[in-house]
């Protein structure tokens, strides 16, 4: 086991906590490198870490306890507790909330794109204008699911209006206190002094640096909790003893939502619930700044790895599998798919872009170097199963060919996509230099330029001072950077639609 850690065994790097559970109780525990490595602080299993998104679970579970007292229904539409949400042409639900099918737009990725960096602490009414000013959704509430932190974002903001209690409070009192949960909170207050906190890393030629935030809203992010006290929410799952509800809320809580056309989703309550190697799991990993987490249970096996690491150079959900596969290698069905050398067979895809045709969502596909696919700005490994099957590294996603410049995705949630191959285009720069100007969004309140530079076009985000080069891939359509997708409006050419991650159909008009 130690083996799949050794990088981070030693006290010169930050690592993680990693704790191995079986029927209720720890069977392995061991940290790996610092929490702080400024003051030459070790990991132990009483390291705070922030959880990310591993937090939604318990934001859910408030909800969920809210609406069992009687306090709100799950069927309630957002506006009933929250007014200032504009009314879009179809209603949107808590529950669409807790299960991402709302169609909102993501609020951090929002953000980013309005000039609000993480690194700056912003009051949570600036970031709720921000959410209001949304004219459109990305889809029709219920016809779809794409994750969604602005669903987690408000379902805190509904707590507190509803309970007459903080998030933080409320969960301390009833989740936390209950479970013995002693070093556990929604940290709401990114000045407040943390005992034992590790601090999150990122690495930076060679070198360590420190990657933290002072954001500090709750809901979809921010909860601060231990390896020791994670085993403690993990042992409830079994013997709940939050709210006087019994097993009947475990239930609640795993059980995943449905789309309006009865299609079942793999999220639930915060968690997904999948299947892995044959065995079903229920699990939910997080990601922010310097932190990677993953915490993820067998529960027909009674078993669960969770691992909390301070460097985003750990890729937690992808360890915490190989723990998985470790232990339990009698209990999955049938062996994991061997990847063959990638040196040993020729690839069935054409390398470049893919588009599909409904969303215009773009990948990119290389077979130099060995497999990999650029995906939502991430580059994964492939790992080729044949000359036409590729798994991802990280366990993200499939890739699967299906004829010439045809391609399957399938996400890991089980979402699955057509993609069909773009042909290179020749350069053409002197028809495109007439996209050069400012254009500005209302949505966002904010302006992005498009500029001519080194012959090539080249956005410049507000706030930023690295521009983003444009790449054309298809008439009138563009890719900025790693994410970043432009469809450039005919025949006017005075307009554009972005779409990056989480966020679709904002339309920039040129000053």
């Amino acid at each position: 086991m130690d083996k799949l850690f050794a990088e981070w065994d030693n006290d010169h790097s930050p690592g993680c906590a990693l704790g191995v559970i079986s029927k209720g109780r720890f069977i392995y525990k061991r940290c790996y490198g610092m929490a702080d490595l400024e003051h030459r602080i070790p990991l132990t299993p009483d390291s705070v870490f922030d959880v990310a998104s591993t937090s939604k679970q318990f934001t859910a579970a408030c909800i969920a306890l809210l609406a069992r007292r009687g306090k709100l229904s799950l069927d309630d539409r957002i506006q009933k507790h929250l007014p200032e949400i504009p009314v879009y042409k179809y209603p949107i639900t808590l529950r669409h909330l807790i299960h991402h099918t709302s169609g909102l737009r993501d609020y951090l990725t929002l953000m980013a794109l309005a000039g609000m960096p993480y690194t700056n602490k912003y009051p949570d009414a600036d970031i709720y204008a921000l959410i209001a000013r949304q004219k459109r959704l990305n889809f029709r509430p219920g016809s779809e699911h794409t994750y969604c932190n602005t669903g987690y974002f408000l379902l805190a903001e509904i707590v507190k209006r509803v309970s007459g209690m903080t998030l933080r409070k409320y969960a301390d009192k009833n989740i936390f206190a209950r479970l013995g949960m002693n070093n556990s909170h929604f940290h709401d207050d990114y000045s407040e002094i943390v005992k034992n906190r590790a601090c999150g890393y990122r690495k930076e030629k060679k070198e360590h640096k420190g990657s933290v935030s002072i954001l500090d809203v709750v809901g979809d992010g921010g909860l601060y909790t231990t390896l020791n006290d994670l085993a403690r929410w993990d042992r409830n799952h079994y013997d709940n003893r939050v709210g006087g509800f019994g097993p009947a809320l475990i239930r609640e809580l795993t059980t995943p939502g449905k789309l309006n056309n009865g299609e079942e989703l793999s999220y639930a309550f915060g968690l997904f619930v999948e299947n892995y190697r044959g065995l079903k799991v229920v699990h939910h990993g997080g990601s922010w700044v310097g932190y990677r987490l993953e915490f993820i249970r067998f529960p027909e096996q009674q078993f669960s790895v969770i691992c909390l690491a301070n460097t985003e150079a750990l890729d937690a959900i992808s360890m915490a599998r190989k723990v998985a596969d470790l232990y339990l290698a009698d209990d999955f069905p049938a062996p994991p798919p061997k990847p063959r050398a990638a040196s040993k067979i020729r690839a069935a895809g054409r390398n470049g872009y893919y588009i599909n045709s409904k969303t215009e969502d773009l990948i990119k596909f290389s077979a130099q170097n060995g497999c990999s696919l650029e995906l939502s700005g991430r580059v994964h490994r492939l790992n080729p199963v044949s000359a036409s099957h590729f798994e991802a590294e990280s366990g993200a996603c499939r890739v699967e060919f299906t004829g010439a410049g045809e391609l399957d995705l399938t996400l890991r949630n089980g979402q699955k996509s057509h993609y069909s191959w773009l042909p290179p285009l020749k350069d053409r720069p002197s028809q495109t230099y007439r996209y050069a100007g400012e254009y500005f969004c209302e949505e966002l309140d904010a302006s992005h330029k498009i500029i001519v530079k080194n012959k090539a076009l080249h956005m410049l985000l507000k706030g930023e001072t690295e521009t983003l080069e444009m790449q054309q891939v298809k008439k009138d359509l563009f890719k900025a950077g790693p994410s970043v997708v432009i469809h450039m409006n005919n025949p006017a050419r005075n307009k554009f639609t972005l779409k990056t991650g989480r966020v679709k159909g904002l339309v920039f008009t040129k000053k």
